[in-house]
């Protein structure tokens, strides 16, 4: 099982734009899935373990499962998405860094027929209480202030082609 040292991997240089899916994907998943499997205790030497980089990679991760959810059509990469992204929430450089992440992820569950606070409220119990709080405070933005023009961003493509990215530079 990975853990969250393996999130420094250089290999996560770029990370954002690889292709979708990629074994990086199943990596970070299996870093998600070791903290979801914890004891508390163990939980949280994770979430301590958690420097700046893999903070960012984990981010990464939530928009790359927002993206995985319209194309699959499924709610499930968004779970994983939102624990892996509030895994990192108290390490990032700058905690602002997520909230274009958290577009793409109320973009993906909009699409999905649900919200930001029914997909972290269903994993309330593995988030810590500060990534929850803010989720839901996202949540509670206009919808023009949670949009992905809000932040820069697009959806492209539609079914397996599906992705996000910068509304100024993707034709």
């Amino acid at each position: 099982m990975a853990t969250v040292r393996h999130l420094l991997d250089r290999r996560f240089n770029g990370y954002l734009g690889i292709k979708l899916p990629h074994e990086l994907d199943d990596l970070v998943e299996s870093v998600v899935a070791g903290y979801l499997d914890a004891t508390p205790a163990v939980r949280q030497e994770t979430l301590d373990a958690i420097q700046p980089r893999a903070a960012g990679v984990l981010c990464v991760f939530g928009q790359r499962m927002a993206t995985m959810a319209v194309r699959t059509d499924s709610t499930v990469p968004l779970y994983r998405g939102i624990v892996g992204m509030g895994m990192a929430e108290r390490t990032l450089d700058d905690p602002r860094d997520s909230l274009f992440v958290l577009a793409t992820v109320n973009h993906s569950a909009r699409t999905l027929g649900t919200t930001i606070t029914r997909l972290a409220t269903d994993v309330r119990r593995h988030l810590p209480e500060p990534a929850y709080e803010r989720f839901l405070a996202f949540d509670l933005r206009t919808e023009r202030d949670k949009s992905l023009p809000a932040f820069g961003l697009a959806a492209y493509g539609s079914g397996a082609e599906f992705r996000y990215g910068h509304g100024s530079t993707l034709a």
